[in-house]
């Protein structure tokens, strides 16, 4: 079955709040949505950030360069 909403978040060296904001949009009461957060290529720890949490709801793509 396909969601309802597709929420997409863009992430470059966010790690500082990257949490906190993929947890605010964890949190929402509305819960039939994708989560598509795409990578522009981060050097800090942002992608294990990312892969650490085991919601289904959340889709990673990984730009293949940085293209901001």
């Amino acid at each position: 079955m396909r969601p309802k909403l597709s929420v997409i978040m863009p992430n470059y060296n966010a790690e500082k709040f990257l949490a906190e904001a993929i947890q605010s949009i964890l949190d929402q009461t509305f819960d039939d949505f994708e989560f598509i957060i795409v990578d522009d290529q981060s050097t800090d720890d942002s992608v294990n950030i990312i892969q650490s949490y085991t919601d289904r709801r959340i889709k990673l793509i990984s730009t293949p360069r940085n293209i901001g």
